[in-house]
């Protein structure tokens, strides 16, 4: 009971979080969506972790829960690619967070804006100086022709901030003309369940 009390109190203090700062900036006229948006997406990242009991989340299907929302037809224009790879509770929360900003700007002014627009969802893990890194990447391609934001949301915090601190990593992000692109990279040991694949 004491372990289903804290993470209640985790989940609340997430809500909070989105609530108040979807607020934030935003018009009162999309808040309503933006929050039932946000909110859908955070509950797509709790089913996965009830079902494993807490434990360990499988980054693919974490990835595909993300997506769900979206029509065959556009699920069919994103490629996803990666090593089988099983994630903390704490990494699902904040990769899953990212990946449904990610998707609903790519809805909104991105690759899946159009008729054309492709997105690249893929991962690895690489080692380097005998450390094994973790490195998620979204690539968007043939979409509107991309204009770097001229203001900071909420959105933006998620993608960069908060997914940053929930693996003890970095973000990059790439306005190319051509596509958006985001990059996620952490010690494998931050993100995955065990510190394994």
């Amino acid at each position: 009971m004491r372990e289903i009390n804290h993470r209640s109190k985790n989940l609340l203090a997430v809500v909070q979080s989105i609530a108040r700062n979807s607020a934030r900036g935003g018009s009162p006229a999309t808040f309503a969506e933006d929050l039932s948006q946000r909110l859908r997406g955070l509950s797509a990242s709790q089913d996965l972790l009830i079902e494993s009991q807490w434990k360990a989340v499988s980054l693919a299907n974490l990835v595909k829960s993300q997506l769900s929302h979206l029509s065959e037809p556009m699920a069919s224009r994103i490629s996803i690619q990666g090593q089988t790879i099983l994630i903390s509770p704490s990494a699902a929360q904040g990769i899953g967070m990212a990946l449904h900003e990610l998707a609903t700007n790519a809805l909104k002014y991105g690759a899946l804006s159009n008729e054309n627009g492709l997105v690249d969802i893929s991962w690895n893990v690489t080692r380097a100086d005998g450390v094994d890194e973790f490195c998620m990447h979204w690539r968007e391609r043939c979409g509107p022709t991309v204009n770097p934001p001229t203001q900071s949301g909420f959105g933006r915090t998620v993608i960069e901030r908060m997914v940053a601190h929930a693996v003890g990593g970095r973000v990059t992000m790439d306005y190319a003309k051509d596509g958006f692109s985001w990059s996620l990279t952490a010690p494998q040991s931050n993100v995955s369940s065990d510190g394994r694949l």
